[in-house]
């Protein structure tokens, strides 16, 4: 009968675990742990998060942007990209609330979007809304360019 050796695991309930040890393997100091082989996208922090959709005549931007108002946004047309920056600020109760755990992001923030060559980047063509929580952006498609056949001529 052959016997299978049984590898010891250290667990975070056993008196030998090195927590710091196992942080450092997970996120890896110098470039060698979980984080770096994770996708980009997942290694920083986009906020907010950014959709882009496609319909027949425009192209629609929305952000998920909670509790901002109107007027904590600044949109940008700067050529082919969309600026939009704002700030969403902290602000604390004091009636005996002590925070144990906060996920929400805070600070300020831009995110710029390329448009595509048929977009219709100028300011006064680009329409902006923010209603419950979401920033809307609709930028309009230029006009397609009539297709047809020149006739050619002898002279």
């Amino acid at each position: 009968m052959n016997l299978i050796p049984r590898l010891r695991r250290e667990s975070p309930t056993s008196g030998d675990f090195d927590f710091d040890e196992f942080w450092s393997r997970f996120w890896g100091n110098g470039g060698e742990g979980m984080a770096s082989r994770l996708p980009e996208m997942f290694r920083t922090r986009r906020f907010p998060a950014v959709n882009i959709a496609e319909t027949e005549d425009s192209f629609c931007i929305t952000m998920d942007c909670p509790g901002l108002e109107e007027n904590d946004f600044e949109v940008q047309a700067m050529g082919r990209q969309l600026i939009i920056s704002g700030e969403r600020k902290w602000e604390e109760e004091k009636k005996g609330k002590e925070f144990r755990r906060v996920e929400s992001q805070y600070g300020k923030f831009e995110r710029t979007v390329e448009l595509p060559e048929n977009a219709r980047n100028e300011p006064e063509q680009v329409d902006a809304s923010y209603k419950k929580g979401i920033l809307t952006i609709t930028v309009p498609k230029l006009e397609k360019t009539p297709a047809g056949k020149i006739p050619v001529h002898a002279d």
